[in-house]
């Protein structure tokens, strides 16, 4: 990487900091730095494990194979996790310039870690996430997996580029968390629960769904100024952030709805619903739709977006333990 040449001292210490960190410690920090989606989007595959009887029933069973189940059931939120954050350094790689024009300070663009090593980062994690999803032999889980690896590298690469896509971008990213907590339901103690119970698998999925659409179209709305610049059209950029806050409230009563018309079906069909899981469920959806009010007074102010954007964070991943809650309780 070239370096700019400054006399003196002060020169000489600003080159060394734009020195490219050592391999090992490259790989360290690149996932330092997208570690905690790489945890939100692990923690759907968790939910899918668990949002159903299956590995429950086999942990509470007379001697329990312990290394059996964690075969299983271990690699999968780890293979998420994986194609996660190589997903996400894949998408830096291609915005390396963009946000090295404005000031981000990412490991990449600021020259801490080079693109070379920022390449093999994405093809260890994509390889490694492949390996292990193959350790539990089930098919169908390879096949989940590979179609998040083709989401994930479709987002950024440049000739289909979803992420520069009108509501492709938002809902591939939705669609890519419908597909974690999927992986998880393949495990072989859930597969058949799942078939059985889709009232559970449909209110998962479409609520993990709406969570992350609200999410990205929120962290959409911090960045209208650089993704117009770059000829991005993003869903506050095409309708307007008053309109964008309109779309995500909807979506947030929508998981209000969602949560009690599901929970009335299950009794209504003589399936268990759990109770619990509707109150808590429906918490965090009068929280976000409570924090989206808040938001109409500051629509101007890009910092104030992105803070608001980041307290919502924590509820996010709460939604999670509310859908696996229900199956304790069963």
């Amino acid at each position: 990487m070239a370096l700019v040449a400054v006399p003196g001292e002060k020169g000489r210490q600003i080159n060394e900091a734009r020195k490219p960190v050592s391999f090992a410690k490259a790989q360290l920090v690149l996932f330092q730095s997208r570690k905690k989606f790489a945890f939100l989007y692990g923690l759907a595959t968790v939910t899918g494990l668990f949002c159903l009887p299956g590995v429950f029933g086999a942990l509470s069973s007379p001697n329990p194979d312990l290394l059996s189940i964690l075969r299983m059931t271990l690699p999968l939120p780890l293979a998420t996790l994986l194609v996660t954050v190589g997903t996400y350094i894949l998408n830096d790689l291609v915005d390396a310039d963009l946000d090295r024009a404005n000031g981000k300070k990412r490991p990449i663009p600021s020259g801490l870690v080079s693109k070379r090593q920022a390449w093999i980062f994405v093809m260890l994690t994509f390889g490694t996430a492949v390996i292990l999803t193959m350790i539990t032999f089930r098919p169908i889980s390879i096949i989940v997996v590979s179609l998040m690896l083709v989401i994930g590298i479709s987002y950024s690469a440049p000739k289909i580029a979803l992420m520069k896509r009108f509501i492709v971008k938002t809902s591939s990213i939705a669609t890519f968390y419908i597909l974690c907590s999927l992986l998880g339901m393949t495990s072989a103690y859930n597969l058949d629960s799942a078939i059985n119970n889709p009232i559970v698998v449909a209110s998962v999925f479409l609520t993990l769904a709406l969570m992350v659409f609200i999410s990205s179209t929120l962290n959409d709305m911090g960045d209208i100024d650089g993704d117009k610049a770059i000829g991005r059209r993003t869903i506050p950029i095409v309708i307007g952030k008053d309109n964008t806050l309109k779309l995500t409230t909807i979506l947030a009563a929508s998981i209000l709805a969602i949560t009690w018309i599901f929970y009335g079906a299950a009794i209504t069909t003589g399936r268990e619903g759990s109770l619990i899981t509707a109150i808590t469920t429906s918490i965090i959806a009068v929280v976000v739709i409570v924090t989206l009010h808040g938001m109409r007074h500051g629509l101007k102010d890009a910092e104030f977006m992105r803070r608001q954007h980041a307290k919502l964070f924590p509820f996010q991943m709460a939604v999670h333990p509310c859908l696996v809650i229900g199956t304790l309780m069963l």
